[in-house]
C-alpha cells in the first residue's frame, strides 16, 4: 500500500491523482444527494445551418466528438477519462520513469508522458463507454412527457426552482430524474411528489408534493 502511495504522488501521475480524488468526491457527494449528478444528456453541439461545412468543433468537446465519446452524460465521460489516466499513469510511473535519473531529463519525459496519457485514454475511453450508450439512450428516451403524471420520489436532500431529483420506477425500472419545484413547496428527501410538468429544453420536471 506504501507503495501504491509512493507512486501515486510522483510526477506526473500526481496530477491525474488529485483529479481521480476530486472525481471520487464527486460521486460520493451526489451519491448522499448532497448535488445533481446530471445524467441528463451528453454533449450537445448546434450547428447552425449558415456554419461553413469546413468549420470544425474545437477545444475539448472537439477531442471528444472526434474519438466518439457522445452518447452517455458528459460527467460520465470525464470520470472514466480521469481513471484511464490514472491508470495508464500509474503503471508507467512504476514501470519506466521511476528509473530515470531525477532532474531535467525526467521533468521533460514526464511531461511529455502526460500528455500521450491523456491522448492515449480517449480511444480506450471509447471503447469502455460503447456498451453503455444503449442504457442512457433509453433512459434519454423514458424521460420525456410520457412520465408526466407518475409518482415518483426524492432523491437529494431538498428540491428547489435549481437543483433537485427523484427517483421513479418505469417499466420495472428506477429512473433518476432531475426535479424542480415553485418555491412554496418545502421538499425533502424521501418525500412522495408527482410529475406535473416536462420542460423539453432543460430536461427537467416540475413537481408537487403527492396529494392526500
Amino acid at each position: 500500500m506504501q507503495q501504491v502511495l509512493t507512486v501515486a504522488g510522483q510526477f506526473p501521475t500526481v496530477i491525474y491523482t488529485v483529479l481521480l480524488a476530486v472525481v471520487v468526491i464527486y460521486w460520493l457527494v451526489g451519491m448522499l444527494g448532497l448535488i445533481d449528478l446530471d445524467f441528463s444528456g451528453d454533449i450537445d453541439v448546434d450547428v447552425d445551418a449558415d456554419i461553413d461545412a469546413d468549420a470544425s468543433v474545437g477545444g475539448l468537446t472537439g477531442l471528444l466528438l472526434t474519438f466518439g465519446l457522445t452518447g452517455v452524460p458528459f460527467t460520465l465521460v470525464i470520470s472514466i477519462i480521469i481513471l484511464v489516466c490514472w491508470l495508464i499513469s500509474f503503471y508507467l510511473q512504476f514501470y519506466l520513469l521511476t528509473w530515470l535519473p531525477d532532474g531535467w531529463l525526467y521533468y521533460l519525459t514526464a511531461t511529455a508522458a502526460s500528455f500521450v496519457v491523456f491522448l492515449i485514454s480517449l480511444p480506450v475511453t471509447a471503447i469502455l463507454i460503447r456498451p453503455l450508450k444503449g442504457m442512457f439512450n433509453s433512459v434519454e428516451t423514458a424521460s420525456s412527457s410520457k412520465l408526466v403524471g407518475k409518482d415518483a420520489t426524492i432523491a437529494t436532500g431538498s428540491v428547489t426552482e435549481t437543483f433537485g431529483q427523484a427517483k421513479v420506477f418505469n417499466d420495472g425500472a428506477e429512473i433518476l430524474l432531475d426535479v424542480r419545484c415553485d418555491p412554496q413547496h418545502r421538499l425533502s428527501m424521501g418525500d412522495k411528489v408527482l410529475l406535473i410538468e416536462y420542460q423539453q429544453d432543460s430536461h427537467t420536471y416540475i413537481v408537487a408534493p403527492f396529494p392526500g
